[in-house]
């Protein structure tokens, strides 16, 4: 049925739902090839503040320190993954920094795959708790995403 998979998730719960489908669900058939996705939005690296008027140099040393500290949470989500599911030792995990809608498109055309697989929207409880759920909080838009989409979209709920 389908080839290649390409899963994309960023850790948050809905994006956990979307991982347990495919590698407990989907990938029961051997021939299935896996390729997770996380895409840091381009948007973070746009973030300003009055400390950083004084020295451009502040501003990029702040912004490569942050960019290495997402890009270690991004590696401890994709061991978590690893640890949670053995058949993930047979997956290939990319990061890509840009427009979210754009890049999981542009991904899935460039690796020729059949199938991208997404968690449920989720509402914001970001106001509403003081708990901060794990995961990039970047979200899509699907009136952008579908237009570019290079082969069937599974949203898992």
């Amino acid at each position: 049925m389908f080839n290649h998979v390409l899963l994309c998730t960023h850790g948050t719960e809905g994006a956990q739902k979307a991982e347990a489908f495919i590698f407990k669900k989907l990938t029961v058939n051997p021939g299935i090839k896996v390729t997770v996705l996380t895409v840091l939005d381009e948007d973070w690296r746009l973030m300003t503040g009055d400390d950083w008027l004084n020295s451009s140099k502040t501003h990029s040393a702040f912004l490569d320190h942050v960019e290495e500290q997402v890009g270690e949470e991004i590696k401890e989500e994709w061991q978590r993954i690893k640890d949670t599911y053995p058949i993930t030792s047979q997956v290939h995990f990319l990061q890509r920094t840009g427009a979210i809608e754009e890049t999981i498109t542009r991904v899935a055309a460039e690796l020729n795959c059949d199938l991208i697989a997404i968690g449920p929207y989720r509402k914001s409880r970001r106001f509403l708790t003081t708990h901060m759920e794990k995961g990039l909080r970047a979200r899509m838009k699907n009136e952008n995403l579908h237009p570019l989409l290079p082969c069937p979209l599974l949203i898992v709920p």
